[in-house]
């Protein structure tokens, strides 16, 4: 089930050896949070078209509130095994 939804998301993919072409740049799109995971979803024509990220794979979340700026969430989202 879905618990919230959010348009008008941007994310950034950084600290990544290498980086392949499709984790590049910051993708645009909608949030879907459900109860196990957060799904990105892309918008429009791009290599990277979702992202999903279970919860327990999140580590060293900070939300931060600059004053200057746009509320957002950082953390590190580990490779689950045999993942693609």
């Amino acid at each position: 089930s879905v618990l919230m939804t959010y348009d008008h998301i941007e994310i950034t993919f950084s600290d990544m050896e290498p980086m392949p072409d499709a984790f590049k740049g910051t993708k645009k799109g909608s949030v879907f949070l459900t109860p196990y995971r957060v799904i990105f979803v892309s918008k429009g024509k791009d290599a990277m078209q979702s992202f999903v990220m279970p919860f327990y794979l999140l580590k060293d979340c900070e939300i931060k509130q600059p004053v200057f700026g746009a509320n957002y969430i950082k953390g590190t989202v580990k490779a689950e095994a045999g993942g693609m």
